[in-house]
C-alpha cells in the first residue's frame, strides 16, 4: 500500500460538495463522479473525457468546503481544485500523502492487509459451508443414500 499510495502524513478534514444553489450532501461511488443530494437528484458529475455535460462541475459551480483535519474551514472553488477532492474523496477519507519517502508511483491497489483479509474471509467461508454440507450428510444419511424411509418395514438393513 506504501508504495501505490503513499504515506499518511496527516489528515485533511472531511469534505462537503455545494452546488450555487446550496446542495450536495453526498455522492455516489462512481466512475464517472456523479454527485447527488438527499433527494438522489444528479448536481454535478466529474466525468473521465472532456464531454460536454449540463451537469459538469464547472458549469454548475460545485464548491467544497472541509471540515476538521489540515484544511478546517477552507473553501475551494476553483474546478481543477473540486475535481480532484472529489475523486480523493471518493476512495475514503482524504490524506495527505508522502510519495518521495518510499518512491511511490500513486496508483490504487490494495494492501497486504486487504489481501489477507480477504483470503482468509473466502476460505473460513469454504470450509464453514463444507462443514454444513458434512453435517447435513451425516444427519439425513437416508435421504443422500436415496433409502425410502418407507422401506424399514419390509427390509432389515444390516441383517447381513
Amino acid at each position: 500500500m506504501d508504495s501505490g499510495d503513499g504515506i499518511a502524513i496527516r489528515w485533511l478534514g472531511n469534505p462537503i460538495f455545494r452546488d450555487n444553489e446550496g446542495h450536495m450532501p453526498t455522492f455516489f461511488q462512481t466512475f464517472p463522479v456523479v454527485l447527488v443530494d438527499g433527494d438522489r437528484i444528479a448536481r454535478a458529475d466529474v466525468l473521465f473525457g472532456k464531454v460536454e455535460s449540463k451537469y459538469n462541475v464547472e458549469q454548475v459551480g460545485v464548491t467544497v468546503e472541509f471540515y476538521g483535519g489540515k484544511l478546517n474551514g477552507i473553501i475551494y472553488n476553483d474546478p481543477a481544485t473540486v475535481e480532484r477532492y472529489t475523486r480523493c474523496a471518493q476512495l475514503g477519507e482524504i490524506f495527505e500523502l508522502d510519495h518521495a519517502t518510499l518512491k511511490s508511483n500513486d496508483v490504487f491497489r490494495s494492501s497486504p492487509r486487504g489481501w489477507f483479509t480477504f483470503g482468509h474471509a473466502s476460505f473460513a467461508l469454504f470450509f464453514f459451508f463444507r462443514h454444513i454440507w458434512h453435517g447435513a450428510r451425516t444427519l439425513f444419511r437416508d435421504v443422500f443414500v436415496g433409502i425410502d424411509p418407507d422401506l424399514d418395514a419390509q427390509v432389515e438393513f444390516g441383517a447381513f
